[in-house]
């Protein structure tokens, strides 16, 4: 009887020790037995392949007894790192056998971490991983930035080449004329026409101008005015412009054979907006007046002005200009002060006719012997554009 007890015992041994050595084992809290192969154990989880389920998960807390079948490394909560096998002896007691110091006692509790001898660390895989999903949420970043970059770059090329094709014919002008006639107890006639010449590129504008008015009232001349002038302005930085300007003036009424005023100054853009530009400008120049009479006059004058253009709407714009020129020797006695006020309106669909009102008014302070001191021109043309 004890002989068949004895060899029965002896069998269990045998077969739980043939058991431990084919497979890792952990028995769990409900009597639950799993085989496999042990991965690692860290942040309080065991996980295990097997056979029947791959990968498994569980609570260590819920692991009464494990064993390994091959060495793992092992670190305790002292932070100790230990080489060996796990294994149960038959008091049921935990052992580390095939380690430095040989077989040793060990609580399963105080292991921390568990993990193969030729795997990494748990927590260095684990920083491994979170490292290559920061690699890739920033090449992720990067990736969509440099879309981005490549898409604001096109949009701004894109930009630039239809700046530049319309620069390509910086060239645009206008044409404006007026026809007023009266017959019967008045016999009337009055011919303006005035034809303006543009180049304007990113930074430089240049104007020309040429203007002539006539005007006849029962066979007398009543007007015979002419005017010219050519403007450049270059721009220094954003807001400031050197100008440079001649303007040339004859006027049989006021019997001015020629008036020549020729400017140089320093402006500054106080509004630059599509709609609405208004800017200043002042310096230094020349006038000399050529008189009927034999007179001339030749001073050097300073020059103050101001320009402004506003785009109501779709439909109408409006202009004003003023210019002062006082003379060095008597600017209180002696100056020129001229000014333009209008609005243009396109007529056609294309905007390439429109119909400009304006007035024009020019105050001499020294004026010819029989002349006004005030000249004031009202006019309403028809006007050709062109781009």
């Amino acid at each position: 009887m004890l002989q068949r007890r004895l060899s029965t015992a002896i069998s269990t041994i045998l077969l739980f020790t043939s058991t431990s050595l084919a497979a890792d084992q952990i028995l769990l809290d409900d009597g639950s037995l799993l085989k496999g192969s042990i991965k690692q154990i860290s942040d309080g989880k065991v996980i295990m392949d097997t056979a029947f389920a791959s990968e498994v998960t569980v609570d260590f807390s819920r692991v009464t007894q494990i064993s390994t079948d091959q060495k793992h490394l092992i670190e305790l909560d002292s932070n100790d790192r230990v080489v060996g096998q796990l294994t149960v002896n038959e008091q049921g007691q935990h052992q580390l056998t095939g380690t430095a110091f040989g077989t040793v006692d060990i609580d399963p509790k105080r292991i921390n971490t568990l993990w193969e001898t030729d795997a990494v660390q748990p927590q260095n895989a684990q920083l491994e991983q979170q490292y290559q999903q920061e690699i890739e949420q920033i090449k992720t970043a990067q990736a969509q930035e440099k879309a981005k970059l490549e898409e604001t770059y096109t949009a701004e090329v894109q930009q630039l080449r239809a700046e530049r094709e319309a620069l390509l014919d910086p060239w645009s002008g206008s044409l404006a004329f007026g026809v007023q006639g009266a017959s019967g107890n008045t016999d009337r006639m009055a011919v303006t026409g005035r034809g303006e010449l543009h180049r304007e590129t990113a930074n430089e504008r240049l104007g020309m101008y040429l203007e002539i008015n006539y005007a006849k009232e029962n066979d007398e001349q009543t007007e015979n005015e002419k005017l010219a002038g050519i403007k450049l302005e270059r721009d220094i930085s954003e807001n400031y412009f050197a100008r440079g300007s001649a303007d040339f003036e004859i006027d049989d009424f006021e019997e001015l054979d020629l008036r020549a005023i020729t400017t140089a100054s320093l402006g500054r853009f106080f509004i630059r907006e599509p709609d609405l530009i208004f800017k200043g400008f002042a310096g230094v120049g020349y006038r000399f007046e050529s008189y009927s009479d034999g007179t001339n006059e030749k001073d050097p004058t300073a020059v103050f002005g101001y320009e402004t253009n506003y785009n109501l709407n779709s439909r109408l714009s409006l202009f004003h200009d003023l210019t002062y020129y006082p003379s060095f020797s008597s600017p209180g006695q002696n100056y020129l002060l001229v000014t333009n006020v209008g609005a243009e309106m396109p007529i056609t669909n294309d905007e390439a006719w429109k119909l400009r009102a304006s007035l024009r008014s020019q105050y001499n302070s020294q004026p010819a012997l029989d002349a006004e001191t005030t000249d004031t021109n009202y006019r309403l043309n028809l006007v050709y554009d062109w781009d």
